[in-house]
């Protein structure tokens, strides 16, 4: 029932990215991106969201959940932080047995940007996890700040 969800969660998210959905742009941004990130931007600050810099307050203090990083790998393979677990975004559905029996367990999403993360979040959310947030700004504001990455 869980994966059924995921999978139509996710086909209907990532297919009207690419069908006409996303035909008409703002600037360069496709109308469905914008659309996301407008819903993102005007969330209360601490809505199922977390910032790099939490994120490298809690590794500092070796107190990190778990993350996992939606990039593909070879994104991942670019630079990830300490601990991460690389499950793609489109590989999501095939990979719900690495996930925690425990679906209050901590779980912190991770992407270049926190789109992708964010549907994740979502996802995770919809299959019943309850302690799920996303890395907001993603992996291009951790490596701006010069946070350090594995390779």
């Amino acid at each position: 029932m869980y994966r059924f969800a995921l999978v139509l969660l996710l086909a209907i998210v990532l297919g009207a990215t690419s069908t006409g959905a996303t035909s008409t742009a703002i600037g360069n941004v496709p109308l469905l991106q914008h659309r996301v990130l407008g819903f993102l931007t005007y969330l209360p600050e601490d809505y199922q969201s977390v910032t790099p810099v939490f994120v490298k307050e809690r590794l500092d203090a070796k107190d990190l959940p778990l993350i996992i990083d939606v990039r593909e790998p070879s994104e991942f393979a670019q630079g990830h932080i300490d601990g991460a677990v690389n499950i793609p975004i489109r590989t999501l559905s095939q990979n719900l047995h690495r996930l925690p029996a425990n679906r209050g367990t901590e779980i912190i999403t991770v992407c270049p940007s926190g789109f992708r993360s964010a549907q994740v979040t979502m996802a995770l959310s919809l299959l019943g996890y309850t302690n799920v947030k996303t890395m907001v700004l993603g992996m291009r504001e951790w490596n701006a700040r010069g946070f350090p990455v594995v390779r």
